[in-house]
């Protein structure tokens, strides 16, 4: 009778312990990137303007962020999202909120970096953002959600910029093609697919309102 009550009782601690466990990788994460944009609000409020010259935006080349530096902010009314997004999009950075794909530099090692030349809003080119669905704030928990024509919005040290929404897809984890660049300014947004799942990705493009 007493080893049917120990496993009884050991067997509702484990129960707990998954519950809370589970509790706290759903929600208590999301706490951790609340610190970590209330930060990064207070940082960006103070970053100088980059002034930019000629009539094509072209973001200076000094312009390096650190890993884990905010780097531009990233509204979507249509999902009601407002966050800084960080540089980097590895382990650490996506704590913080989305993170910017970078170029591979100093402080950016493979698979977490492009050997392309990275895109900045308002430039020519694919400006990749990619965030978590489900755990650290969820930042892009809705983003299937979103339908051609709606808005999502940069706001830069160089400027303000809006962007459309053309498509959606989904395509398997492992693929690279959003990776490679090209000439067309746009914005893509990048996830988990489905939710509670990493067996796929979901890719959101946007293009450049001129």
């Amino acid at each position: 009778m007493n080893i049917v009550r120990f496993f009884g009782k050991l067997l509702i601690s484990v129960g707990c312990g998954v519950l809370i466990f589970v509790a706290w990788t759903l929600w208590g994460t999301g706490l951790i990137t609340a610190r970590h944009q209330e930060a990064l609000e207070q940082a960006w409020a103070h970053e100088p303007p980059i002034e930019i010259t000629g009539e094509e935006i072209e973001v200076p080349e000094s312009f390096q962020p650190a890993p884990g530096e905010g780097v531009f902010r990233l509204r979507i009314p249509a999902i009601s999202y407002n966050d800084v997004v960080v540089e980097g999009v590895n382990r650490e950075q996506l704590y913080k909120g989305p993170g910017h794909y970078p170029s591979c530099r100093e402080g950016f090692g493979r698979p977490y970096c492009t050997d392309f030349e990275e895109a900045w809003p308002g430039e020519d080119g694919r400006v990749i953002v990619s965030g978590h669905r489900t755990t650290y704030g969820a930042p892009f928990y809705d983003l299937d959600k979103l339908k051609p024509g709606d808005e999502v919005l940069t706001e830069t040290r160089w400027g303000d910029f809006t962007y459309e929404v053309t498509e959606l897809e989904i395509v398997a984890a492992d693929s690279l093609a959003i990776a490679i660049q090209n000439d067309v300014a746009e914005i893509v947004l990048t996830t988990c697919n489905p939710k509670y799942s990493a067996e796929q990705r979901l890719i959101v493009y946007a293009r450049l309102v001129p």
